[in-house]
């Protein structure tokens, strides 16, 4: 008997291991929609900060269409959230996955019964919940909710994703035969050419070379009278999208290869990827050419420090070294899910003509930071603290001081710039002068971006220094925030009769520290109100209330503490 179980758990604990879009048959899952499926988004697609987990499926510019359960399994996560993908159901399967289902408007069935139960016996809309594996069991093509465009959805969609249960690792859902129509070759629109060192160039520039494309139909070449000249080391990245038949969004790629005289020397495929290294796209693309040219060029050569597991096949990280009178050959395939195949051939020839080359400004740095440890800075009024892990490759590290902004209590700290990604949360500290109790209470750190827009990230007290973290470099101030949210009634005011209204609606606004918790009665018993965070409202939606007098209390308070609160009697 225990033989059996060690067996029996070996060869589960095996396919957990081994679930990939090739060992799950097709119609295993079916379309979590119940109408043709088109797409706004497809897997591995380039975010901000983020590849897309998923499919984002239309839903006809609409909310309301039923999601079926894509397969047998068991409601495994419920999460509610104003922010990312708002309202949620996770499904565990019994082959290993686990399907994901976001933005929805609503859950239907048994499910909704226990999310309501579970909110009001928390007193909380927002929850993240992990129910029991036996309280909410499903069958394939069951409703379990209606489609909706909750959280930071851009409008009405659903998301859905397939991850391996047990790493929580995304797969990629186009490989495991829904039906989506695709015939269309991805396009490339350019490339890029750009020296890894200070003893590198391209056409005599220590600066990145940005060279287009022109083709049709998968047959692409470099603009006519394009010519490419290197020297030292350099690397290669390309501009490129996909598109799916019947829609014009812009989706992404799933293979890319780059061959150099007909050897490859890079290769990624959008398979899979894990969450814990999602943010190391930003090292996978020309992250200062993003951020100034809003351009994302997909870099053929790999950081030290970036893991993604998306890279398949590399020589020397896809780093090229170019002499001179070297003549080089290379070529791109580019392939979409469906292996739609797109091709561009173009020469690099070694060259340096040094009469040519302008003149660079040199940069003071005040020391070098190594990707492989932590890393520590430290003026009189700032600390900087860098984890390890937290850069994709050495970095020198600039520091400087700016006046102080209006609003502002310390001068701008500038952390070296925001043009260099980090795949971990750095910790700034500022010292601050003199404050009373109360100013300390109110304080923020808030960042800086190159657009001097600012962005509160909070920040707890030791001695005379206020600290935070940051996932990203750039302008560090602290700022006092005085000034309690705004609560403004939309639909109600004081003894209207409600009869009419389905629902109380406030908008909500804050000036820095931003919206921290909420809390509604009615007649002094707490009511549940959704959050829509990009609408900037909180709604209760009425449910059984009798008829007669009653009073609504709204207490919404902000980042540092900072109140209001609302009470408005009403009819119904």
């Amino acid at each position: 008997m225990i033989k059996n179980l060690i067996l029996s758990s070996l060869i589960l604990l095996t396919s957990f291991n081994v679930i990939s879009q090739d060992s799950i048959p097709k119609g295993y899952f079916r379309s979590p929609l119940g109408i043709p499926l088109f797409l706004a988004g497809n897997f591995g697609e380039l975010r901000s900060n983020h590849f897309h987990g998923g499919l984002d499926m239309k839903t006809q510019g609409k909310e309301g269409f039923n999601i079926y359960a894509a397969a047998d399994g068991f409601v495994s996560r419920i999460k509610v959230s104003p922010w990312g993908y708002g309202k949620t159901i996770y499904i565990d399967h019994p082959n290993g996955t686990t399907t994901v289902y976001a933005h929805l408007q609503r859950y239907k069935g048994e499910i909704a019964k226990y999310v309501k139960e579970h909110q009001y016996k928390n007193e909380s809309w927002e929850f993240d919940w992990y129910p029991a594996d036996s309280l909410m069991p499903v069958k394939k093509g069951q409703i379990i909710a209606l489609s909706g465009n909750t959280g930071g959805s851009g409008g009405p969609h659903l998301h859905f994703e397939i991850r391996e249960t047990e790493s929580e690792h995304p797969i990629n859902p186009l490989l495991v035969g829904f039906d989506i129509k695709d015939n269309i070759k991805p396009t490339i629109k350019s490339i890029i050419v750009k020296p890894l060192n200070d003893t590198s160039y391209v056409n005599n520039s220590n600066k990145a070379q940005r060279f287009l494309a022109v083709g049709i139909n998968g047959t692409y070449k470099l603009k006519y009278g394009t010519t490419i000249s290197a020297y030292g080391e350099i690397g290669v990245g390309i501009e490129t999208i996909d598109k799916l038949n019947g829609v014009s969004n812009r989706n992404g790629i799933y293979s890319i290869e780059l061959s150099q005289n007909s050897e490859i020397i890079y290769k990624s495929e959008m398979k899979k990827f894990s969450f814990d290294q999602d943010r190391a796209l930003n090292s996978l693309i020309d992250y200062e050419m993003f951020l100034a040219k809003k351009i994302r060029y997909q870099k053929s050569y790999i950081e030290p420090n970036n893991h993604l597991p998306i890279y398949t096949q590399h020589k020397n990280n896809g780093v090229i070294h170019i002499g001179i009178s070297d003549k080089n050959n290379f070529t791109y395939n580019v392939k979409d899910s469906y292996g739609n195949l797109s091709i561009i051939s173009f020469p690099i020839s070694g060259n340096l003509n040094r009469k040519l080359i302008k003149p660079t400004a040199k940069i003071n740095f005040d020391t070098t930071f190594s990707f492989q440890d932590s890393n520590y800075y430290e003026t009189q009024n700032v600390t900087v603290s860098i984890p390890k892990d937290a850069l994709y490759k050495d970095l020198p590290f600039h520091f400087s001081t700016a006046d102080t902004l209006t609003g502002a209590i310390t001068p701008t700290y500038f952390i070296h710039n925001e043009y260099t990604p980090l795949h971990k949360a750095i910790n700034v500290s500022i010292k601050v002068g003199r404050l009373s109790e109360y100013e300390r209470s109110k304080a923020t750190i808030v960042h800086f971006d190159r657009r001097k827009r600012y962005y509160s990230k909070g920040g707890t007290w030791r001695n005379n220094s206020i600290t935070t973290k940051s996932k990203k470099f750039g302008g560090f101030a602290v700022m006092l925030d005085t000034v309690p949210p705004k609560i403004t009634p939309t639909n109600m005011f004081a003894n209207k009769n409600m009869s009419g209204n389905s629902t109380i609606t406030v908008k909500i606004a804050d000036n820095l520290s931003g919206i921290k918790s909420f809390r509604g009665t009615i007649d002094g018993k707490w009511v549940m109100m959704e959050y829509e965070a990009k609408k900037a409202k909180i709604f209760h939606t009425f449910d059984n209330l009798p008829k007669g007098k009653h009073n609504f209390e709204l207490t919404l308070t902000d980042g540092v503490g900072n109140e209001s609160f609302v009470s408005i009697p009403f009819t119904r």
